[in-house]
């Protein structure tokens, strides 16, 4: 963990990441993608939101090493599609999709959340790397499932993918209905272990350790899938929340860029 930096006490996180400042405010990196891919989970020192937007945008693309052109986004819809960015290819801001699979070292992918799951992953042989949304519907759809199965229709292997969750709502403070938790079961029986009784028809709801599994199930190495452990919605001074502060709060962008010095495997 971090300890200190500047004047500012670095809230504790998972040792397997740490705060790095980028100039403008503090982004949160994960140290095993560190030598793979260039990334960063944003915090409050971007909004991402109304006349800051697209500002934020453009300085996140300079973070990553790219014009703001190349810095693809979609639009998020808590499903299961995911995107593809290949060299020499365009692509549709506007496409609807909740993770981005790319193989194209000039342009950086990202997602936007506020209490769902960020999940970046990097191809340790240089292949691919994804940003993936998964909120509770994507999760239960299983998109990080169909983020990794794409990364290996393009010649990843899953036992060569690392994979990062940044901050998003933890099982502390995400507290769900029969509807949410009957939406898991139905999907898989395994689900009950991510849910906790928390009163009469309400569970809180895991969904570090459920998309941890799911990546597990899909074949990545269990060491080498990393949790944050940073809840938003316990974190306001750091991170935005949608539900501990509403629809008109920020978000929060999970952004990564396979690096051009990768030399793919064959």
């Amino acid at each position: 963990m971090e300890a200190e930096t500047g004047p500012l006490v670095t809230p504790a996180v998972d040792a397997g990441f740490a705060w790095r400042d980028d100039g403008v405010g503090r982004v949160l990196r994960a140290r095993a993608l560190e030598p793979l891919a260039a990334h960063a989970f944003t915090t409050r020192a971007w909004s991402f939101r109304g006349d800051t937007e697209q500002a934020d945008y453009t300085h996140l693309a300079t973070v990553m090493g790219v014009a703001r052109a190349n810095l693809v986004t979609v639009s998020q819809v808590h499903g299961r599609e995911v995107a593809v960015v290949a060299a020499g290819t365009s692509h549709a801001p506007a496409a609807a999709a909740d993770a981005i699979v790319s193989t194209d070292a000039a342009r950086a992918i990202a997602v936007r959340i506020a209490d769902c799951v960020p999940i970046l992953i990097a191809d340790a042989g240089g292949r691919a790397v994804a940003a993936v949304h998964a909120g509770w519907q994507g999760t239960a759809a299983g998109v990080v499932t169909a983020a990794v199965e794409r990364m290996e229709a393009l010649g990843a292997s899953a036992s060569t993918l690392v994979a990062a969750m940044g901050p998003s709502i933890g099982p502390c403070c995400y507290q769900v209905d029969a509807r949410v938790r009957d939406t898991f079961l139905a999907a898989t029986p395994d689900a009950a272990e991510w849910f906790t009784e928390d009163g009469p028809g309400h569970w809180r709801l895991d969904l570090w350790q459920a998309n941890a599994d799911l990546l597990a199930a899909a074949g990545v190495p269990a060491h080498a899938i990393h949790v944050a452990r940073f809840c938003t919605a316990h974190h306001p001074d750091v991170c935005f929340s949608y539900r501990r502060e509403g629809p008109r709060t920020g978000r929060l962008v999970a952004a990564i860029r396979l690096s051009a010095a990768a030399e793919p495997r064959a």
